[in-house]
């Protein structure tokens, strides 16, 4: 399983409420099940913010109330409100590929219904984009790093991500084939199996009988960084993972 996300402060379960603002990150990440068969969130009192759900690859399974089994694809977004029960599901056989934010503020509904976002819809349709992985990705860099004004530039990024999202969601702006997809994720599993070899991407482009210039275009349009970019990254969060545990071990 690959996981990398920050957070405002320790991460707290039942979430934190800023309202003194008009947006306000408190964590955001992404993982990515390779290995691990399932993997369940239950939290039958919700949380105090708001939580946004992005499905980038394969799909996760969520159970609303007053309804079974709903089954969410790529390229669809959930919206939580506080307080709101949460129980969904991820299996590793639907590769799923997933990116979530926390956040809250001063008029939360009323700033995604002007975005072309309606809360009371369970699941929304927004495309897949390499532009949201980009962004979701630089929020989660900025609350790991928390360098000068980082609150307000999560913010600014979220809001970025609404506007992209609202477009798409309103006007049907749409998305990548799904074979270029299916290509792409091929490649993405690779370079997370592989990410601790000497990884040459055009040997993998040759063995794989995939053109170049191509598969350059579309990987980034996808993940929205190129495949030597998404490899390095990959390394970079599992060694910052494996620093973390250590220090934590040590205390």
């Amino acid at each position: 399983m690959y996981i990398n996300y920050g957070n405002y402060q320790e991460d707290i379960q039942e979430g934190y409420i800023n309202k003194s603002v008009p947006l306000w990150i408190n964590s955001c990440g992404t993982y990515k099940l390779i290995t691990k068969k399932e993997m369940p969130t239950f939290r039958p009192k919700g949380r105090l913010d708001y939580q946004l759900i992005y499905i980038h690859s394969g799909c996760g399974h969520f159970i609303f109330e007053g309804t079974n089994n709903v089954t969410v694809s790529a390229g669809n977004i959930v919206i939580y409100r506080p307080e709101e029960t949460q129980n969904y599901i991820y299996y590793g056989n639907d590769e799923p590929t997933v990116y979530w934010i926390h956040f809250s503020g001063a008029d939360i509904d009323d700033l995604l219904r002007k975005h072309g976002l309606e809360p009371d819809d369970r699941v929304l349709s927004v495309g897949i984009s390499g532009e949201y992985v980009q962004l979701f990705n630089k929020i989660i860099l900025e609350l790991q790093l928390k360098r000068d004004f980082y609150a307000t530039q999560t913010a600014i990024l979220f809001m970025q991500i609404l506007i992209l999202m609202g477009r798409i969601n309103r006007n049907g702006e749409h998305s990548i084939l799904a074979t270029d997809r299916l290509e792409i994720e091929h490649a993405t599993d690779y370079f997370h199996e592989h990410y601790h070899d000497q990884i040459c991407i055009e040997t993998y482009l040759k063995e794989n009988n995939i053109g170049k210039n191509a598969f350059f275009n579309k990987f980034k349009a996808l993940t929205g960084v190129t495949p030597l970019q998404y490899v390095l990254d990959i390394r970079l969060s599992t060694a910052k993972r494996l620093l973390e545990n250590t220090d934590y071990q040590s205390q």
